[in-house]
């Protein structure tokens, strides 16, 4: 789902995938505070075994009890059909571990295999597996009949006899 409000963007994906944000919560228990993890990489997974997400860091740093830092954040999310799996590409990040929140205020990329989404700062909830972008936005849709049935774009006319 995507819409376009005036410098703003919101996005979630098609089907939910697991929370990105488990890989997370797990990882941080286990980085003391004012420790720095560098080339982190993070899976997780459902009951099931199957693979939900994958975050990767340049470097991760546990700030405070309840927010990491990272740095050249990776953030892929899975689902059953590989074409809306997500990925978001962040430069720097924090991740607030009360609410699940991933904010960063720099340039911010998000794509799918039908649109790619940039923009100056992002938003995105973990738990809800929603996000905002806002500033300097630029969206690419791949192929328009991939959306235009979610009311984005309108249906295409048909041609008058």
């Amino acid at each position: 789902m995507l819409g376009v409000v005036a410098g703003l963007v919101m996005f979630a994906s098609a089907q939910q995938p697991a929370p990105a944000d488990s890989g997370l919560g797990n990882f941080m228990q286990m980085v003391p505070l004012g420790a720095e993890s560098k080339g982190a990489v993070i899976p997780s997974f459902d009951e099931l075994g199957r693979r939900t997400s994958l975050i990767t860091a340049a470097v991760v740093r546990r700030i405070d009890d309840g927010r990491l830092w990272a740095e050249k954040l990776v953030v892929q999310m899975f689902n059953a059909d590989p074409q809306n799996d997500v990925r978001i590409d962040l430069q720097t990040a924090f991740y607030q571990m009360a609410g699940g929140i991933l904010r960063s205020t720099e340039r911010s990329r998000v794509s799918r295999a039908d649109f790619e989404i940039e923009g100056d700062s992002l938003i995105f909830d973990t738990v809800k597996n929603q996000g905002r972008m806002t500033g300097n936005i630029r969206m690419v849709i791949f192929d328009t009949s991939a959306v235009s049935g979610e009311g984005i774009l309108p249906p295409e006319p048909k041609p008058s006899k």
